[in-house]
């Protein structure tokens, strides 16, 4: 049986959908995997507020205080802590020492 290139068939078609579903499988998970990478390398810290001057940051905090987060004004640690972010860098995090 020879092949015909230009038929159509149900198991082109089925194919296709394979590939086409395949495609966004393969991009949901590299993302997923890229979020997992980036967020707790990249974005793990904040930058340091200075001794008091809070500037545009709405609060300064110590030990435990909430910081960072995908809000306006986020909150930021004072002098001497960092904000370590939980896996959701948009949720923000808490300050610890340096």
């Amino acid at each position: 049986m020879a092949i015909e290139w230009n038929k159509v068939t149900w198991y082109s078609k089925l194919a296709a959908v394979a590939v086409f579903l395949a495609t966004f499988l393969v991009a949901f998970n590299l993302g997923v995997l890229w979020e997992q990478t980036h967020i707790e390398t990249a974005l793990s810290e904040t930058p340091v507020a200075p001794d008091g001057q809070a500037g545009s940051q709405s609060s300064v905090g110590g030990a435990g205080a909430s910081c960072g987060g995908f809000i306006r004004n986020a909150p930021t640690c004072r002098a001497g802590f960092h904000c370590k972010l939980g896996a959701i860098a948009d949720k923000g995090g808490v300050c610890v020492p340096n």
